[in-house]
């Protein structure tokens, strides 16, 4: 949830700054929406590694060392926001962090049936359960549409084209 905050702020951000730059008024708002996406992997990576215990209760349900855990998602999803920056790499990365992002609902399944209190406190923790378990799903359909990893993208239909 702390990633989609960040996202719908950097991407006004972003919105708003594209007004007075004509670097930004070049990409579509497709692109700002990734670039919004990157930088919030990037900020959301680093409170990974800096504040390791704000989220480590969503990985003692699996690991006993949940500091590590913590660190290496932070770490790949700091990589995986550099590579949304850039054009060349950004399927690639989303599709890394689509996979990061997958692993997190099987995680908040298993903290809302063990019942681990999150850092708000235990009367939050049900209601913010069932939303991380919805938001990722979301997350991860938002990225497949940003970075236009369909499938049928490229495919042209000319079914009705035939000259007879």
């Amino acid at each position: 949830m702390l990633l989609i905050l960040v996202i719908l702020s950097s991407y006004i951000l972003i919105r708003i700054v594209s007004i007075f730059s004509n670097y930004l008024k070049a990409f579509s708002r497709n692109e700002h929406f990734r670039f919004a996406f990157g930088i919030a992997a990037i900020i959301v990576g680093a409170l990974h590694i800096m504040f390791p215990t704000f989220f480590s209760h969503l990985f003692s349900t699996i690991f006993k060392s949940t500091y590590t855990a913590t660190s290496i998602s932070g770490f790949i999803q700091i990589i995986c926001g550099v590579g949304l920056l850039i054009r060349r790499v950004y399927k690639e990365a989303a599709i890394l962090l689509m996979i990061l992002l997958a692993l997190f609902i099987p995680l908040s399944i298993f903290m809302m049936t063990d019942y681990i209190p999150g850092p708000l406190g235990p009367e939050y923790e049900p209601i913010l359960g069932y939303v991380r378990i919805l938001s990722f799903p979301l997350l991860i359909w938002t990225l497949f549409k940003v970075c236009d990893l369909s499938p049928r993208k490229g495919l042209q239909t000319n079914r009705f084209k035939h000259d007879i």
